[in-house]
């Protein structure tokens, strides 16, 4: 059988194996490293006020929600939107089904799914208010929502839980935006210590006396007996 007509065959029989169904395994390529991206990274929240001007302060006011006191905290560095102020402030957020965190439904789980499922967007009579200050001003209403508003760098974010409010009634957290000055204690100077007098220290015996009673001549232990012979 001749060289060409054993390579009609080979190819024939490859077509027969690939025609007949009979599936032939395609070695899969290598896989891929995966695309590094750079990501920004965001300082931690701190609780409290933000110390200076590098941050965006946050208050979230549960008001009628929970007896606890509005809680403060710090997002560091520039905040692209309220939304991120409070996020990084380290605060859960929950929006809503229909809009996302587009709208805000829940701030660390109140209200609870029980009272307001956050299909939508929640009533006016119990929603969570937005609002925003200066350091040393005054609240605010927000007239646009956090995903659209970029906080000022040293200013103040507020949410407050509005029940049963009208819209001018809407109340503003109970803590104002103020950032507490930091009055540094002056340090005490290190005590000095005494400096030695000539007085002598009594039961002690200064070292010029000891010198002087070296030198002086002993007593005459006659003298006494002199005396009172009236010599």
């Amino acid at each position: 059988m001749s060289r060409f007509r054993l390579l009609r065959v080979s190819a024939a029989a490859v077509t027969l194996l690939v025609g007949g169904g009979t599936a032939v395994a395609t070695p899969a390529p290598p896989p891929t490293a995966p695309t590094v991206t750079s990501v920004e990274v965001v300082a931690p929240a701190t609780p409290g006020h933000c110390p200076d001007d590098d941050g965006v302060t946050v208050i979230v006011d549960f008001q009628e929600l929970s007896t606890a006191d509005p809680l403060v905290a710090c997002a560091p560095g520039p905040q692209e939107t309220g939304l991120d102020a409070l996020e990084n402030a380290g605060f859960e957020v929950t929006g809503t089904d229909r809009w996302g965190k587009s709208f805000i439904c829940r701030i660390n789980g109140l209200p609870t799914p029980d009272t307001e499922d956050c299909v939508d967007t929640p009533p006016a009579h119990a929603y969570w208010s937005y609002w925003h200050a200066p350091n040393g001003g005054d609240w605010e209403y927000s007239s646009h929502g956090a995903t659209f508003r970029t906080p000022p760098p040293g200013s103040f974010e507020g949410w407050s839980f509005a029940l049963d409010r009208d819209f001018d009634d809407n109340p503003p957290p109970r803590l104002d935006p103020v950032r507490p000055v930091v009055v540094e204690e002056p340090t005490e100077p290190t005590p000095t210590p005494p400096t030695a007098t000539g007085t002598p220290v009594p039961g002690h015996t200064a070292a010029s006396d000891v010198a002087g009673a070296l030198d002086a001549p002993p007593p005459n232990p006659h003298r006494g007996q002199a005396v009172a012979a009236g010599r």
